[in-house]
């Protein structure tokens, strides 16, 4: 906003979008997102969030994030990026998230964290997609209708962007509690245990270790595929892309949802 407190528009500098997807929702979304930009005539670069020790940033650009909401916050790989983006020195950022239903500790702690950085936080805006837990046909036609939607909604968010529109709201004490449960690895770690693998299905094409984003998962010398409770983040990217659908969650066997190619992810 201006000193007189009226809209201004969003330069037209490049923008850098940073992504993390667990099973590809977030990326349709990251994708579109960065569509709407280019028909405005913004350039657009789509990024990873990966593990590496340091996050560049380009002088002069925007900043996005987008991610995938879980334990009502973010994946812990999320707040290790945010935690190593270098000082904002007042450069805008947006975020957008993807959730099934409902948050709480994602918006509010992230701007916390962000504008001690130094950002400017001019817009978030929160999509409703497909769970990545799908356990019945039903789930899957609802996800669905949910992603249509997300994407039509994408394209409205990224104008209230350009025209100074957006909001990016903080209700510091509910937020900075549901941010709690999410914080430290008990509870990751206990939600992991419910991932299995059936070995008689499996067939040792080792897609889910080459892909899990935290190297949670290995192979034995005997070929048995390994997770590492204690490293995994359960976004589910290996239940949904296992090609034998060998996993099941708490006993159950999942609807897969293979929205983009693994390899993108």
């Amino acid at each position: 906003r201006d000193r007189s407190g009226g809209v201004t528009m969003l330069l037209e500098k490049p923008i850098i979008i940073y992504y993390f997807s667990g099973t590809g929702n977030t990326l349709l979304l990251a994708k579109k997102i960065k569509e709407a930009f280019e028909k405005q005539k913004y350039s657009v670069t789509l990024r990873k969030i990966s593990t590496s020790e340091s996050v560049e940033l380009e002088n002069d650009c925007h900043l996005g994030i987008v991610v995938p909401v879980a334990m009502e916050s973010t994946f812990p790989i999320v707040w290790n990026f945010v935690k190593k983006l270098p000082e904002g020195k007042k450069r805008n950022v947006f975020l957008a998230d993807t959730m099934e239903s409902f948050s709480g500790g994602i918006v509010g702690p992230m701007k916390k964290a962000l504008t001690a950085k130094g950002y400017q936080c001019i817009g978030a805006r929160e999509f409703k997609m497909a769970t990545s837990m799908q356990m019945t046909e039903k789930k899957a036609d609802t996800g669905k209708k949910k992603n249509e939607t997300a994407l039509l909604q994408a394209e409205e968010y990224v104008q209230s962007l350009i025209d100074g529109s957006a909001k990016w709201k903080r209700i510091p004490v509910l937020s900075d509690l549901m941010r709690l449960i999410s914080r430290g690895h008990f509870i990751w770690e206990k939600t992991s245990q419910f991932i299995r693998i059936d070995d008689t299905l499996c067939i040792r094409c080792r897609v889910c270790e080459k892909h899990c984003p935290v190297h949670a998962i290995e192979f034995t010398d005997n070929q048995c595929m390994k997770i590492h409770h204690n490293q995994c983040i359960d976004c589910m990217r290996c239940v949904n892309y296992c090609p034998r659908n060998a996993f099941t969650l708490g006993g159950k066997k999942l609807i897969q949802k293979k929205n983009v190619n693994v390899c993108l992810l």
